[in-house]
């Protein structure tokens, strides 16, 4: 569920020149651990290799979650420290 058609719109957009939403520069939202995030176009070829989160909703100005703090328990334990 998402705040609003925007929202909605733009989560929910599929690209016919790129099969993974983080290389789409139409793409400028993420959802992330239960949280929403920009994408930030920092990698090859302005693929979006990481988000900063965002509090409110770019279009409506509704209050949004935060990004959940990450499980590192659920991380592989190989190249850990």
């Amino acid at each position: 569920m998402t705040c609003c058609d925007r929202m909605a719109d733009d989560l929910n957009q599929s690209c016919e020149l790129h099969a993974d939403r983080a290389a789409c520069p139409d793409a400028m939202i993420e959802r992330v651990r239960g949280g929403y995030g920009l994408y930030v176009r920092d990698g090859e070829n302005g693929y979006g290799s990481s988000v900063i989160e965002i509090a409110y909703c770019p279009w409506c100005g509704t209050k949004l979650p935060p990004i959940g703090d990450l499980d590192l328990a659920a991380l592989p334990e190989e190249g850990i420290g």
